[in-house]
């Protein structure tokens, strides 16, 4: 099952821990809990790319696509 690559969930979570310090002026200890959280929603993001993806393949396999 392939989802996103991870390289994309890396720059999307340090792009918003730097935008959470620089707009919102977030202490460190905030912009780390905004990569985290970031990490944790692009990675379910990920998880549910991939298995849609093999959803439709599969079903694409069952009617003889």
């Amino acid at each position: 099952m392939k989802g996103l690559p991870y390289w994309l969930t890396f720059v999307v979570s340090v792009a918003a821990g730097i935008a959470g310090g620089e707009l919102f002026g977030f202490p460190w200890w905030l912009r780390l809990v905004t990569v985290v959280a970031v990490t944790i929603l692009m990675q379910g993001v990920s998880e549910i790319v991939g298995r849609s993806r093999a959803k439709k393949k599969r079903l694409e396999g069952d009617t003889g696509h």
